[in-house]
């Protein structure tokens, strides 16, 4: 016992390391991403307007923009069309390169015990039975509630349909 208790807690730090590691690198890769993107597009622009008429204009405000001929303000947005065209391109390398490296990923599967997988199911009948999604036959205020099954679905998504299901149970949208 004293064993599995230390291997759950081991689980436990292990997923708040992953968990730490997703984080750190999901916001390393927007900022790299970012900085190539924002770098391409001020190189384009640049490189568009170096020796151009445009390229002394006074582009500080919008009013000022709004001020240029119409030649000169279609020139500008087509060097930023163009310029946010290669930044996509210039980006897209590491995107294919990342949805190929996620096909080699293998999956871990955490397991529970068997003592927490009961706490679970209790803790969920408790939850089910206060939301009103209780077994037929069974009698809360007086009356039996049937209720259409919960959808099981983790994540983010989850969390959203779950709530919709609660407010609908509450609501007694749900018959």
């Amino acid at each position: 016992m004293p064993t599995q208790l230390h291997s759950q807690a081991r689980m436990m730090h292990y997923i708040a390391i992953v968990t730490g590691i997703v984080s750190f690198f999901r916001s390393l890769g927007g900022v790299v991403g970012l900085t190539l993107m924002s770098s391409v597009v001020n190189n384009k622009v640049s490189n568009a307007f170096a020796n151009s008429p445009v390229a002394n204009s006074n582009l500080s405000s919008l009013s000022s923009i709004q001020n240029l001929s119409p030649s000169v303000l279609s020139a500008i947005q087509g060097a930023f069309a163009d310029a946010i065209h290669w930044a996509y391109i210039a980006i897209l390398p590491f995107a294919c390169i990342s949805a190929i490296s996620c096909f080699f990923l293998r999956e871990v599967k955490i397991e529970r015990s068997r003592e927490e997988e009961q706490r679970k199911e209790e803790r969920q009948k408790a939850t089910d039975a206060e939301l009103g999604d209780v077994p037929q036959g069974s009698n809360i205020s007086g009356s039996p509630r049937e209720h259409k099954p919960r959808i099981k679905v983790y994540g983010p998504v989850g969390g959203i349909i779950w709530l919709l299901q609660a407010l609908g149970d509450k609501m007694e949208w749900r018959k």
